[in-house]
C-alpha cells in the first residue's frame, strides 16, 4: 500500500491527535539504579549529561568522572574511590595521568566507571541526569535528584 506509514517501536511514543494532526512524543524511559547496574554499558554512547543542571560537554564516562573529581579535594577522592589512583605522574600499567586533578587513574570499563560516577554524585549531593544509547540502540535515561 503506497499511502502506508510505518513507525518502528511505536510503543516508545505517546500519540496525540490535535487539529487532525498526529503528534508523536518520545517517552523518556527512566531506569532505576538497580536496573542500570544490570545493563551492559560497553559500547554505549552518552547522548546528554547534566550535573547540577549544568551540561557536561565531554560525553565519555571517564570525562564525566573527572568533571566531578575537579570539584573535590584530593583527600576526599582518595578516601572514597574504588579505583586505583596514584599521586605521581605515570602512564604505566593502565594508568593515565590527569594534570587537572594531579592524579594518575587506572582505567576501568564503562560499567565500573558509571558506578563510580553514581557513588561520587551521591557523596557530593549533586543532581545528575544522563541519556545513553546502548549498543542495541535502545535509549535509556537515568537521574539522581538532590
Amino acid at each position: 500500500m503506497e499511502n502506508e506509514i510505518r513507525i518502528p517501536m511505536i510503543s516508545n511514543y505517546i500519540m496525540e491527535i490535535i487539529d487532525d494532526t498526529l503528534i508523536l512524543t518520545s517517552k523518556m524511559k527512566f531506569i532505576t539504579e538497580m536496573d542500570i547496574n544490570r545493563i551492559c554499558l560497553l559500547n554505549s554512547i552518552i547522548l546528554e549529561c547534566k550535573i547540577d543542571d549544568i551540561d557536561v560537554d565531554r560525553l565519555k564516562y571517564k570525562s564525566i568522572l573527572l568533571y566531578i573529581f575537579k570539584q573535590m579535594p584530593a583527600n576526599l577522592i582518595l578516601q572514597n574511590t574504588t579505583f586505583n589512583i596514584k599521586l605521581i605522574e605515570t602512564d604505566e600499567n593502565g594508568y593515565t595521568w590527569y594534570k587537572d586533578i594531579r592524579m594518575s587513574i587506572q582505567g576501568n570499563d564503562a560499567n565500573l566507571t558509571f558506578k563510580e560516577i553514581i557513588h561520587f554524585i551521591k557523596l557530593n549531593n549533586m543532581s545528575f541526569e544522563i541519556k545513553i544509547q546502548l549498543k542495541n540502540e535502545e535509549i535509556i535515561h537515568f537521574a539522581i535528584k538532590k
